[in-house]
């Protein structure tokens, strides 16, 4: 949310107020202010000129020569622009001023004739997007001829202003501070300063109206509906002023009417619609969407709509998306002459839902998502009001009428004593005053009786905001200042540590062992799958046997998931075409029907993978078993202890698809995924897969642990090639190699084999037909002294032997 410092100054005295300070202060006891920035700085600087003089240049017939009055001084400037004229008046920027391009003005010699700055058109000076004709104009910006030589143009723009970004996300559990005067009411507490003017108490004179529409609300589909007629108006452009304050933070101005709606939401926080009245009839309800009900909206858009979606209607036909956006055909346009102001408050879960469903969002939507306080809502129609009747004087209201579906007036007060407030928050050196005075200064009344405080929450402040105790120690903690608690260690038991946990230490290693070591991506999905993602793999458990969420955030996700493979699916769709080769991991967990039917749910951890390769399907499923036989390695299955075979899976291709783990147990599944499901995801490359839970794992891994003293000396390592049958396991040439021993005797002066590891598997080449070269590497050591040179040798040449001799030659 963009917030303007000079529209602050309206409500609170900013003077001497430094912007880095005051973006420091909110940061540190509000909000994130994520930097701030000028706005139209250099409008102080471009001033109203007046042409005196004109002469076509010697040199250029294009050219022309002018004197130009500034008012303290006379300068000459060259200009080409077809539409200067002796005796009118344009913004002249002169030598030293920096322009919203970038460029900074600088004396000049244009074809041997001096010139002292530049005339400026509305492009130039960044304001096109005002409703300003002038401004559009192909050539230099005419000025009207009131106004006065000499002054900048920010006399009659507005003042170059400072504009903070504030971090949407720090205030969503703030809904007054989507608005300036918010904002201004926050720094006026924090800065121990009166407000200058509160537009939610603004007045108007009204008068009874004998057309004004009848307001229902079907369901309690509004917490308040108000609605007044307007009339002696023309719509026409806003003043420059209220134009250049809307344009500050994002708004394009498009007309008075519009621009007082904008104005009014982000003044006050409080979303409204003009209606054209001639457009609707005598009754306006509020009430739920219809099935496949079809709405056209203010951008130009149609929407189908689901069902229970609140909507504002004319009669029957809906003329508005509630607390969203307004519909086309009942809009405002140039030849309005009477508006039906619509002021109103939705209960924020409704405007989620229909968020949820349309995907529009909108300035209104941000704010009726968060809950607004329904006592604005009168409020903003005759802030609406007085701003029209400042521009147009003989602007008339006619009384509200407004229909409510609760007493919104009354506020239970919160009990907490100052013992549970201090004891919360812990010990501070230096308080800037009482819990109660720090309450009242944030605008809370107090009553104090001993140590006991009854507060009653502002208006502004209970709408889903301050409704607890411990939210009145956050508001006292984050006054005082969260720096000036003390630091101190906690005071707690002292206990034997706990057992590690070996489910999260075998997640941690995997983890590593796949990024780091199998290059592989990790992926983080959404626990929630619809009809459809769980029907595609049920070998977990059964789709029917999905645990349903209650409050789904969107009814084709209205499950948690049963397998990990849908997920992986959907986001090697949504990699793919920035990544060719994707390769992705996820380690999570899913929700299976419960062991015990005392229990409600089976969470169930998983460690799954999906890959796209360029090389060929067999070389492609031999990664991917790699993988699954490194995983099943760092869990302690030996290579040779390892046992893969065929095994057919609906989700996977029928040909290319099995099963690995122990001679007692199959742990994984892995293959090449069905294309039939391929297609479901909308995916045109192969895909391989592999998925086990890791509750099996565990069982593999090593549950005890001892130390162990590293070795003092180097061992040595030695990388061969073999070449073994195309159908031979690795397993043979673990066993020609002979015993290893990677648990060897510190004090054991002897040299053992201690590995003997799978590096690669290569086939094609210039290899024969049937055949594979298996790259692997032993390691020797010795645990009391360094080998020497000849003793590598031989060993190495010894291993090369009973290999030759088992029937593997070296490549």
């Amino acid at each position: 949310m963009k917030l303007s410092f000079n529209w602050l100054n309206e409500y609170v005295d900013m003077t001497g107020v430094n912007p880095t300070e005051l973006a420091n202060l909110l940061t540190m006891k509000t909000c994130e202010v994520e930097g701030f920035a000028e706005f139209m700085p250099h409008l102080q600087h471009v001033l109203v000129a007046h042409i005196d003089a004109l002469e076509k240049h010697p040199d250029a017939d294009k050219l022309k020569i002018c004197k130009v009055n500034a008012g303290s001084e006379v300068i000459q400037i060259v200009t080409g622009a077809a539409n200067v004229e002796q005796g009118k008046k344009f913004p002249v920027a002169r030598v030293g001023v920096k322009l919203p391009d970038g460029r900074v003005m600088a004396k000049a010699k244009l074809r041997g004739v001096e010139s002292f700055g530049m005339l400026c058109s509305g492009t130039e000076l960044g304001i096109t997007t005002l409703d300003y004709p002038e401004a559009k104009i192909d050539g230099l910006m005419p000025l009207p001829d009131s106004w006065k030589v000499g002054v900048p143009l920010a006399d009659y723009f507005g003042a170059p202003d400072i504009i903070f970004d504030i971090d949407n996300k720090s205030i969503t559990h703030r809904p007054d501070l989507w608005c300036h005067f918010g904002f201004a009411r926050e720094i006026a507490a924090l800065l121990d300063k009166p407000l200058r003017a509160d537009p939610t108490q603004a007045g108007f004179k009204t008068a009874p109206s004998t057309t004004l529409p009848k307001i229902e609300i079907q369901d309690k589909t509004a917490i308040t509906y108000c609605g007044a007629e307007l009339g002696r108006f023309k719509v026409q452009a806003s003043p420059l002023l209220r134009q250049m304050r809307l344009l500050s933070v994002g708004q394009k101005p498009i007309n008075n009417i519009v621009d007082i709606s904008n104005y009014v939401l982000f003044e006050m926080g409080q979303p409204n619609h003009a209606f054209d009245r001639d457009k609707i009839s005598d009754k306006i309800v509020v009430d739920y969407s219809q099935p496949n009900e079809k709405i056209a909206l203010l951008d130009g858009s149609t929407h189908t709509l689901a069902g229970k979606l609140v909507v504002i209607r004319d009669h029957d036909r809906p003329v508005a998306l509630a607390g969203v956006m307004g519909g086309a055909g009942s809009e405002t346009t140039a030849t309005t002459k009477r508006l039906f102001l619509e002021s109103a408050t939705f209960p924020r879960a409704e405007i989620r839902r229909t968020v949820a469903k349309t995907g529009i969002r909108s300035d209104s939507s941000q704010r009726f998502e968060k809950a607004q306080d329904p006592a604005k809502a009168k409020a903003a129609i005759y802030r609406f009001a007085a701003l029209l009747k400042e521009e147009q004087a003989d602007v008339t209201l006619s009384d509200i009428a407004e229909s409510s579906t609760e007493d919104f007036s009354q506020t239970q007060p919160i009990t907490v004593t100052n013992g549970f407030i201090d004891q919360k928050l812990g010990s501070i050196a230096v308080r800037p005053a009482t819990n109660a005075a720090i309450l009242k200064r944030l605008g809370f009344a107090v009553a104090e009786k001993d140590d006991t405080l009854s507060v009653t929450v502002p208006s502004h402040r209970k709408w889903f905001d301050v409704t607890i105790a411990e939210d009145l120690v956050e508001e006292i903690g984050r006054f005082i200042g969260y720096k000036e608690i003390t630091v101190a260690p906690a005071l707690v038991r002292c206990e034997t540590p706990r057992a590690k946990n070996a489910l999260r230490t075998l997640e941690h290693q995997l983890r590593e062992l796949c990024a780091l070591h199998l290059n592989l991506n990790e992926n983080f999905g959404y626990a929630f799958h619809g009809p459809d993602d769980l029907a595609s793999d049920e070998h977990f458990a059964k789709a029917g046997e999905a645990l349903k969420i209650q409050n789904a955030l969107q009814s084709d996700l209205d499950s948690l998931r049963i397998s990990p493979l849908p997920g992986l699916l959907r986001a090697v769709h949504g990699n793919y075409r920035e990544e060719k080769d994707t390769r992705l991991f996820e380690i999570e967990k899913i929700f299976l029907p419960p062991k015990d039917v005392k229990l409600a749910r089976n969470e169930e951890y998983f460690i799954a993978g999906a890959i796209t390769s360029s090389e060929t399907p067999d070389k492609a499923l031999a990664e991917v078993a790699a993988m699954v036989g490194e995983i099943l390695r760092a869990c302690g299955v030996a290579r040779h202890e390892q046992r893969f075979a065929n095994h057919a899976d609906a989700a996977l291709h029928p040909g290319r698809s099995g099963v690995a783990g122990t001679p007692d147990k199959n742990i994984f599944r892995f293959g090449e995924v069905h294309p039939r499901l391929l297609s479901d995801f909308g995916i045109k490359e192969r895909v391989y897969y592999f998925d086990a839970l890791l509750e099996d794992l565990l069982a593999l891994a090593q549950t005890s642990s001892s130390y162990r003293p590293p070795f003092t000396h180097p061992g040595v390592e030695f990388d061969m090639t073999l070449v073994m049958p195309e159908r031979a396991e690795y397993a043979a040439l673990r066993e020609a190699a002979g015993v290893v021993q990677p648990f060897v005797r510190r004090d054991l002066d002897k040299t053992v084999l201690v590995s003997f590891e799978h590096v690669s598997t290569f086939s094609g080449g210039n290899l024969q037909a049937g055949e594979k070269a298996v790259s692997v590497r032993a390691a020797w050591r010795n645990p009391t002294r360094t080998l020497a040179a000849d003793e590598i040798k031989k060993l190495q040449s010894g291993l090369v032997d009973k290999m030759e001799k088992a029937g593997f030659k070296l490549r």
